[in-house]
């Protein structure tokens, strides 16, 4: 997900639901030399473990539903890169929905936004209703191979804004 999400020249990067960091030292050692990086964790437990297992990061403990909110009120510019470890399958249409509006409104012209899903339910009628939704939200949206090692297996969506 991180070489996915062209970090080599961002200059801000956001990971939604980080969660334990599984992603996080990933993202933070492909960041260029000055870019910054903050993360939004629902969980104000997980925030404080983050933001003590990763000093660099900016850890914002909120909801995504309120993503803008939350970016202005901690100064964090536009992301060029979005990076999404939320679990999307267990989401509510109008939840999908919402996030989903709040990412196009914080994410720089010509950024990145990148989500995984499992394979096997992205056939289902829910999975694919979810492709559907960031076909229209984003200019082009690409999918990666399988990735099998995973377990479950489960790829990548790259979606350009």
């Amino acid at each position: 997900m991180v070489r996915a999400s062209s970090l080599e020249n961002a200059e801000h990067v956001l990971e939604l639901g980080p969660g334990t960091g599984a992603f996080t030292g990933e993202i933070l050692s492909s960041l260029r030399h000055g870019a910054s990086f903050s993360a939004l964790e629902i969980d104000p437990e997980l925030a404080r473990t983050m933001s003590k297992k990763f000093p660099r990061a900016k850890v914002i403990a909120g909801c995504a539903t309120k993503l803008g909110e939350h970016l202005e009120t901690e100064k964090v510019p536009p992301p060029d890169a979005i990076l999404s470890g939320l679990p999307w399958a267990v989401f509510d249409e109008n939840l999908q929905n919402h996030i989903l509006s709040q990412i196009q409104a914080v994410l720089r012209d010509g950024g990145v936004f990148s989500t995984f899903a499992y394979y096997g339910p992205h056939r289902l009628k829910a999975g694919q209703a979810f492709r559907r939704k960031l076909e229209n939200c984003f200019s082009r949206v690409e999918r990666s191979s399988v990735v099998l090692r995973n377990f479950p297996p489960a790829f990548i969506y790259t979606c350009r804004h």
